[in-house]
């Protein structure tokens, strides 16, 4: 051959190993207007593990240099952001360079962008660093004023789910657990932020304690952020991280709210040989409270399980759990679907912003069950609350008569609310009730977990736990997020680091779904996604008739309207269930 044809064919070569689009770049992941969590019923968070994929990706991504975090409008669980830094950590610990860019944030949001070697800030943008704070609202007083009355069947010390409605401030079984809760996950926090900024104790208490707000301007000035403006700022704070300029750029995420112009769309599916069939791990995202058909529902919910751990391409399962309980049924309709998988394959729990009482209920038999330390999990317990009428409907003018066989047929009788409270002798039996489920609960969580009962019984009694406080106890055995927990599930299936993994993720949203999530994400959805509240486990049950959007517009927030109608459709009813605010953040 001669030398001009061998020239020819190296040029070939190298036009063909390198191409044009595979220069070095940085990937901007833009998560403004990402979807990380659907409004939309029943519509399947699929963002959740695509962001994630998307970083490990980027991470192994020999042409990708860097990486633009923009999260100038983003919002997420206090939970899900850890997941994010954790992840963006695991990308830096390649070697390769991270810069953040923040408009208005709060300490969680400025403690993702702390993983950044640089954090660019909105110049008209704002800081504030106000640290963390818990509490309740209480209406004891107001249901005496309408004329309701409540008893709250607790028999365990730190099951308090009934105690917005029953006292007026907060106990101090909950000022213990939940100021435990709130220490743990502050500590972590802090911790965090002193490390990545390289502050001192005394530094990270004078920002929060004495300073707590910032201007784009005074947070430079502060050494909080490392400069102000926009996408230009951004090129120069990667001038400074590369030693040149940075010039070729992928984006991932909303093209219109994206900072560097003239980017490129970045794929991170991975194409598979032709006859290659690779193995399937199944994610699997169970999500509200625990109910038969609502919320979780847990009937379709737990076929799903089962049907999928049967399929021969299926090597192993992730179920996500974010859940306050609610029904002891339901939840025990999903661990038992748990437990049958897990028979065939290996099942591993992410516990996501909470995962308590039904919710933890629904993980015990996991092969393994993973939380972030902002987890709120545990409450092994159950609890039974009792509205009455006790003057309200004289108020209305409302009476009520009745017939009656059976001593105690006449305790579901009124007209708004049943006519009148338990006698001793009803109280009894339902305390016998209670602890008889407590007993089958704890006895469970020993089996599942592999516990004596009488490790279970000391961290039981319905107690909240961080994740970190789960992990001391031994209710989970690592602490991670959901990509760890993806990890975990592919090593007990003993599938090769390397080996191409198909990720198929349940339920799969309907046409309705795609439709609602199509329109929301157009802005033109809102109407219809509150129209169906109702069916999705967060309006009044049927009968009600009241709408809670428009009454929390008018006397109080829609979540405690929810949480008062599930109560009440439930009046009397034995639950594994967390308080009202059950979502902490």
């Amino acid at each position: 051959m001669s030398t001009h044809g061998k020239y020819w064919l190296l040029g070939m070569y190298c036009l063909i190993s390198a191409p044009l689009f595979s220069q070095s770049r940085y990937l901007e992941l833009n998560l403004n207007n990402q979807a990380i969590q659907s409004r939309v019923r029943a519509a399947r968070p699929r963002p959740i593990l695509e962001v994630f994929r998307v970083i490990e990706k980027a991470a192994a991504d020999k042409h990708i240099k860097g990486m633009v975090l923009n999260i100038s409008a983003f919002s997420a669980n206090r939970e899900l952001i850890w997941e994010l830094r954790s992840a963006l950590e695991n990308f830096k610990a390649g070697g390769k360079k991270l810069c953040a860019f923040i408009s208005g944030a709060d300490i969680d949001l400025y403690c993702l962008a702390s993983v950044a070697d640089k954090i660019v800030m909105d110049e008209q943008g704002s800081l504030s660093l106000m640290g963390y704070a818990w509490g309740r609202g209480y209406v004891q007083h107001s249901l005496e004023k309408l004329g309701v009355g409540v008893r709250e069947l607790r028999y365990l010390d730190f099951k308090s789910a009934a105690e917005t409605y029953t006292r007026d401030s907060m106990s101090e079984a909950d000022r213990t657990q939940y100021g435990e809760w709130l220490e743990d996950i502050f500590m972590v926090t802090r911790d965090t932020l002193m490390k990545a900024r390289s502050w001192t104790e005394d530094e990270f208490n004078a920002i929060l304690n004495r300073e707590f707000l910032y201007s784009s301007k005074s947070a430079l000035e502060r050494g909080l952020v490392d400069r102000r403006g926009r996408g230009e700022a951004v090129k120069e704070a990667l001038k400074e991280l590369e030693g040149g300029e940075v010039k070729n750029f992928a984006l991932y995420g909303d093209p219109s709210s994206r900072l560097m112009e003239n980017s490129s769309v970045y794929s991170f599916r991975r194409r598979g040989g032709f006859f290659s069939r690779p193995p399937v791990v199944a994610v699997i995202y169970a999500s509200g409270q625990t109910d038969m058909e609502r919320g979780m529902a847990a009937r379709s919910l737990s076929r799903t399980i089962r049907e999928v751990s049967e399929r021969k391409r299926v090597r192993a399962m992730v179920v996500r759990i974010n859940s306050p309980g609610g029904s002891a049924e339901a939840a025990d309709y999903v661990a038992e679907a748990i437990k049958y998988a897990k028979e065939r394959i290996p099942v591993v729990v992410s516990l996501g912003s909470v995962a308590a009482s039904g919710g933890y209920w629904a993980a015990m038999y996991a092969s393994h069950i993973t939380a972030s330390p902002y987890t709120l999990t545990g409450s092994i317990g159950v609890i039974g609350t009792w509205f009455f009428d006790k003057g309200l409907n004289s108020k209305l003018g409302f009476t009520a008569d009745s017939l009656q066989h059976g001593a105690h047929a006449d305790l579901m009788t009124g007209v708004v609310l049943p006519r009148r409270d338990f006698s001793p002798e009803e109280e009894e039996r339902y305390r016998a009730h209670i602890l008889d489920l407590y007993a089958d609960f704890t006895a469970k969580v020993a089996a599942g977990r592999g516990m004596e009962i009488e490790k279970v019984e000391a961290v039981a009694q319905g107690r909240v736990y961080s994740g970190l406080g789960a992990l001391n106890a031994g209710l989970v055995d690592s602490l991670g997020g959901l990509s760890d927990a993806v990890r975990t599930a592919r090593s007990l299936a003993k599938i090769p680091e390397g080996r191409r993994v198909i990720y198929s993720e349940y339920p799969r949203p309907k046409f309705v779904d795609k439709v609602l999530a199509y329109l929301t994400a157009a802005g033109l959805g809102n109407g219809l996604a509150a129209a169906s509240g109702a069916a999705s486990g967060f309006g009044p049950p049927a009968g009600y008739g009241a709408d809670p959007a428009l009454l929390a517009g008018l006397f109080l927030p829609e979540s405690f309207l929810a949480d008062l109608f599930y109560r009440l459709s439930r009046n009397g009813q034995v639950m594994p269930i967390l308080p009202l605010d059950w979502r902490p953040d």
